[in-house]
């Protein structure tokens, strides 16, 4: 397709000229001197390759080039001025939205109250929320369907930049009452002789804890198997059995009243990370949310100044 070379603010000179029918007049609405004015029309005709203005010692009219070329470059510059205003109040967060992929558990445990904090500084800026698995978290930020994530370090893709900001153990859960409850931390082998809830075998929460417990010489102790947490939640509410989980999983549960203890021998951990594109760049809104959210996380109550458990996922450079 042919095109041509033209400057926008020629367009605009021939807009001012067609509004105010006059050289002078024009060029002071531009804020520029008059010689400098006709030369932008001029270079505009250049440009088209015919005459827009036909000019006399009275007064200035459009040819029908002229014209014709002003009605249809209005509106268009109309819309460009507005995209170019709407995309300035996204970058300073005064409009748009923020697409994050995070943990379904951080996202239940600790996003209720980071995004009351994100509201109360950009109140018109909307969160588009891609809660989900760790794999599935990693790649929507490599696709470039989030701007950011919350996910699981160990196991990431290559191509995206991880920040390490949280240890979140793997705790014991159950019922209120339990024997377990006498206990101040649970080894894993006693949990031989309970019945053990755990997530199928083709999560990345039963494949890390199965290598840290094959690494022992563990028989791993689980007996009821479900698909997702939110099911394991409620069979532990119900006093079906005692379930194995992530400490931030269960701050949902401890709201509905059951109780949780360590796990050790060994005490295994997942390392929680903030993650990106290496070449994104954040805007201002989406990088004060990414600020909320590592604070957040590095608190005490989100198990980040643990020390580090064996079994934990290390950071990727």
């Amino acid at each position: 397709m042919a095109s041509i070379n033209y400057r926008l603010d020629d367009l605009r000179a021939l807009l001012a000229l067609q509004a105010t029918g006059s050289f002078v007049r024009a060029a002071h609405q531009m804020n520029i001197t008059q010689p400098a004015f006709s030369r932008r029309i001029a270079q505009l005709e250049t440009a088209v390759g015919g005459a827009l203005v036909e000019r006399t010692t009275r007064k200035v009219t459009m040819t029908p080039l002229g014209l014709g070329l002003v009605r249809r470059a209005a509106p268009l510059l109309s819309q460009l001025d507005d995209t170019l205003l709407e995309t300035g109040r996204c970058a300073r967060g005064e409009s748009g939205r923020v697409t994050l992929a995070c943990l379904t558990t951080v996202a239940h445990a600790l996003l209720p109250q980071v995004l009351k904090s994100f509201q109360r500084r950009y109140p018109q800026v909307r969160l588009q929320l891609l809660d989900d698995t760790g794999q599935r978290v990693a790649q929507a930020v490599l696709s470039g369907e989030a701007e950011f994530g919350v996910g699981v370090l160990g196991g990431l893709p290559g191509g995206l930049y991880a920040e390490a900001v949280a240890e979140d153990p793997y705790v014991i859960a159950f019922a209120p009452g339990h024997p377990l409850q006498a206990l101040a931390e649970v080894p894993w082998q006693a949990l031989q002789s309970y019945r053990v809830i755990a997530l199928r075998p083709t999560s990345a929460h039963r494949v890390q804890l199965g290598q840290a417990l094959a690494e022992e010489g563990i028989s791993p102790p689980w007996f009821d198997e479900v698909e997702h947490l939110s099911s394991m939640l409620g069979l532990l509410i119900g006093g079906v059995g005692v379930g194995v989980l992530p400490r931030l999983a269960l701050q949902s549960g401890a709201r509905m009243g059951l109780r949780s203890r360590p796990l050790v021998g060994p005490a295994v951990a997942r390392s929680i990370g903030l993650i990106r594109r290496p070449d994104a760049l954040l805007s201002e809104p989406a990088q004060f949310f990414w600020q909320l959210l590592g604070a957040s996380l590095r608190s005490p109550t989100a198990g980040a100044r643990q020390p580090r458990p064996r079994g934990a996922a290390r950071t990727r450079p």
